[in-house]
């Protein structure tokens, strides 16, 4: 049997496989782990053009100038770079280099638009070319292999490898280069800072006439279109440089060690742009004491819109200020367990602005209640912001007592205001307080409407507006007591015009309702002045 297969084997051979040139063969099988000068000065020079490109191609109303100069730009860049690099060429990659040229020149030659979005895509594709043959990206001949390398090219080679060429340029300092790479940490601060001014500057505008006048003065449509455009096109010279840089498969995979912590350039870059936002806020407050600043406030800003202004936008940025540094407390990387100076000094920072805009929202809340009295939501919320301005101090201790037991102070402080809020009986401070100044005359009227929605614990001041010279606001005293009186235990029998008490239930006594259920009692004459007959 053995003898048979032999024969049949020397009779058919097996196919050998076709020889095809492969140029990959030529590549260097490792890739360089980090940028030298000629690297930095390519992505430099791309980040330059691919924003001038995106830029144009975004927000100019026709394809033309910038365009043009953003590809010739960008092509002029990569070939100098390949040619400074040695990477061979071919006559295939100078004609095709060539055509880009001239296709880009037509841009700006050019007044077709649809024949303009096809030179796009052409453009596109000599680019590819040139950088496959140059790089040596081809594995063979014929039109399946040459699609796949278009395809290999345009996204695994080049989206595939950003992580790697970002590292390349932005990794930390090694031995090999001896160079510090702090510059990648910094940007990453300041991208993560977009998104969260983002959040707070408009907070800031609500809050603030004054900060809304200095940011008026300030063209934010072509400021946040740059934006838009910068990081499109960062983000296509990233793409760019990594399918240069990274043009060959990593020599194996390296092991990675657990998360030690956030680069604290990265944390330092974030909360500096964080902090220049509350500079510029801080420097709008100077419209209220100064002449000089005072085209930032609008015409005849009172102070009635002042305090209305802004106070629940206050409570939301301290709340995300405290959120931003318990962030950047945890996963800021530490040295000997001790935060870098530069951190702590930004988080300081961070911490009296917070509770400078605690006391402003106080003043403004102060100011609120002396022009329209107290509600419910206006005590809660200044319970709130004591509150806030309690954890801020703590925080702030924090920073300099390493074994101070911030989250239990928070903890006890909550517990205490809201104990606090509980004894006051809220409802009667505020019926008593806008009463009282409605008859003193520092209130221009009494909002009955505020006064109805109270708990119990108002009825006792209440009582005291059954015989108000204003009608109106007598005979809505006299009702929100009939209608509180069945729930307190006492009843009106339609039948015999008598006061029926029938007590309250102990399980769910209380000593407000007690005091108001007596005021109810005491003042039946005046609550029912047509049916009343004593019991």
């Amino acid at each position: 049997m053995n003898e048979n297969m032999e024969t049949i084997r020397e009779t058919f051979p097996e196919p050998t496989p076709a020889e095809v040139p492969d140029q990959a063969a030529d590549r260097p099988r490792a890739v360089r782990k980090h940028a030298g000068t000629k690297e930095y000065i390519l992505a430099a020079a791309l980040l330059l053009f691919s924003f001038l490109l995106w830029d144009s191609i975004i927000w100019a109303r026709r394809l033309g100038l910038g365009e043009g100069v953003g590809l010739l730009g960008i092509m002029v860049t990569v070939l100098i770079y390949l040619q400074a690099a040695k990477k061979r060429s071919t006559a295939y990659s100078w004609v095709c280099g060539a055509l880009f040229l001239f296709g880009a020149a037509s841009l700006f030659l050019s007044g077709d638009n649809s024949l303009k979005l096809l030179t796009l895509i052409m453009l596109t594709v000599l680019y590819l070319a040139v950088v496959m043959d140059r790089l040596s990206l081809r594995t063979g001949v014929g039109l399946i292999r040459r699609v796949r390398d278009f395809f290999v090219t345009a996204f695994p080679h080049s989206f595939g490898r950003i992580a790697r060429g970002w590292i390349s340029i932005f990794g930390r300092a090694t031995e090999e280069t001896g160079r510090s790479r702090k510059v990648g940490a910094v940007l990453i601060g300041l991208a993560c800072a977009i998104p969260v001014l983002l959040i707070l500057i408009p907070l800031l505008v609500s809050s603030d006439a004054a900060f809304a006048g200095l940011v008026s003065i300030l063209d934010w449509d072509v400021f946040f279109r740059g934006i838009f455009a910068f990081s499109i096109g960062a983000f296509s010279a990233l793409t760019a440089y990594s399918l240069l840089f990274c043009n060959a498969p990593a020599a194996g995979n390296r092991g990675h060690s657990g998360f030690r912590g956030t680069d604290p350039f990265a944390v330092t870059a974030f909360l500096g742009m964080i902090s220049l936002a509350y500079v510029l806020y801080l420097v709008a407050q100077f419209a209220y004491f100064f002449d000089g600043f005072r085209g930032l406030l609008p015409k005849d800003y009172t102070v009635a819109q002042y305090a209305r202004r802004g106070f629940f936008e206050m409570c939301a940025i301290v709340f995300i200020n405290l959120v931003l540094i318990l962030v950047a407390w945890k996963l800021c990387r530490r040295k000997e367990a001790q935060l870098p100076a530069a951190v702590r000094g930004l988080l300081l920072f961070l911490c009296l602005v917070s509770l400078l805009l605690v006391g402003t929202a106080l003043s403004k809340m102060v100011l609120y209640v002396k022009s329209f009295g107290l509600t419910r939501l206006r005590i809660t919320a200044s319970a709130f912001m004591i509150f806030l301005a309690v954890l801020v101090v703590s925080v702030t201790l924090r920073l300099f007592i390493r074994r101070l037991p911030a989250v239990s102070i928070a903890v006890a402080a909550a517990a205490l205001l809201l104990f606090s809020l509980s004894v006051a009986n809220v409802d009667g401070m505020i019926a008593r307080h806008n009463i009282r100044r409605y008859r003193e005359g520092s209130l221009e009227s009494l909002d009955m409407g505020t006064i109805e929605y109270l708990g119990n614990g108002a009825i006792p001041y209440v009582a005291d507006l059954l015989e108000d010279p204003d009608p109106v606001i007598a005979e809505k005293a006299r009702e929100m007591l009939q209608s509180r009186s069945g729930e307190l235990g006492l009843r009106l029998d339609n039948e015999t015009g008598k006061l029926v008490d029938e007590g309250l239930d102990l399980r769910s006594w209380n000593l407000v309702d007690r005091q108001a259920r007596d005021a109810i009692a005491e003042n039946q004459s005046r609550v029912w002045p047509y049916l009343y007959i004593p019991f």
